[in-house]
């Protein structure tokens, strides 16, 4: 038994969610490195100081096989799963509080551990907006960086399209599993995104399907596997405000793009006052600002 099905067939005993995975996850660790690690080892250390026991051997061994099948299943679906203690796991995802312990992914992930630059903005854009987020995502490529954003329609699009038409990696995340693909009429870019060596990724396992509460924590990946989060256009609620606040939360370079033609008293440049005023974001006005902005290293990197 490896550590990944051991520590999928913990998830299954009733009440161990992700905080409970990493605390047990040194002991299961420690229990594979002196050969001790069985389906007998797994249920003791699940029932460790209960006074009513959460599951008997027998359940154990019935959740070990089920976990073999599923990660089989998935494997022959192009899904790979890694965990917060595997070297493969993305390090500035890691870095960051509340990180999945469990990662999902279809395609490459390895570029996730150099530098990618997160494009995000509303569903909805104006023209100036979508053309604005495909150019920055074709240049950011051209610049040596990845392009990570979240497969919306919108920004998203636009700055997924700009990565693969500059030759580039570009990463999508998402908030269900990767069994399905939304919106639907996305399906070709994200088999694009696969054929040109990108990668999908969600912390959810293959089944769980979209909810509203899954799209607000997607935001927070988003922001913590790149270096700078540029915003194209955002009003003051909605996904796109709440990646801004993650990426303050993570101590991510966070720009977002200011058109000089836009209306003044638009939702979009209520946005734009928002980041910079409340979050200390810093207003960009053309494509070389952005190209500008993410040389920049972080705080923690200087």
């Amino acid at each position: 038994m490896n550590f990944l099905l051991a520590m999928m067939t913990l998830h299954r005993v009733d009440g161990f969610g992700e905080r409970k995975l990493f605390e047990l996850a040194p002991s299961v660790m420690k229990m594979i490195e002196e050969n001790q690690i069985s389906t007998e080892s797994l249920c003791d250390l699940a029932n460790r100081g209960t006074l009513i026991p959460k599951c008997d051997v027998a359940e154990v061994q019935s959740w070990y096989e089920e976990s073999k099948s599923n990660s089989h299943l998935w494997s022959e679906g192009g899904i790979q799963v890694t965990t917060a203690f595997s070297p493969d796991y993305p390090p500035l995802l890691k870095e960051t509080s509340k990180h999945p312990f469990f990662l999902y992914y279809k395609g490459d992930i390895s570029p996730l551990s150099k530098n990618n630059i997160a494009i995000v903005g509303t569903r909805k854009p104006t023209a100036m907006g979508e053309r604005q987020a495909k150019s920055i995502g074709k240049r950011i490529i051209q610049a040596g960086f990845g392009v990570v954003s979240g497969l919306a329609l919108g920004c998203d699009t636009a700055g997924h399209e700009g990565a693969l038409e500059g030759g580039g990696y570009t990463c999508a995340i998402l908030a269900h599993g990767l069994d399905i693909i939304t919106p639907r009429k996305n399906i070709e870019l994200a088999q694009r995104i696969l054929e040109n060596g990108g990668a999908l990724v969600s912390e959810h396992n293959p089944g769980v399907p979209p909810a509203r509460r899954n799209y607000a924590m997607r935001n927070r990946i988003q922001s913590a596997l790149s270096s700078h989060v540029i915003v194209i256009e955002t009003a003051l609620n909605g996904g796109t405000m709440l990646t801004a606040k993650y990426a303050v939360e993570q101590n991510r370079l966070l720009g977002v793009l200011s058109f000089a033609e836009s209306d003044s008293s638009s939702e979009y440049a209520e946005g734009v006052n928002e980041i910079s005023n409340n979050l200390s974001g810093k207003i960009l006005y053309s494509t070389d600002d952005v190209l500008s902005y993410v040389q920049q290293k972080p705080p923690e990197e200087e």
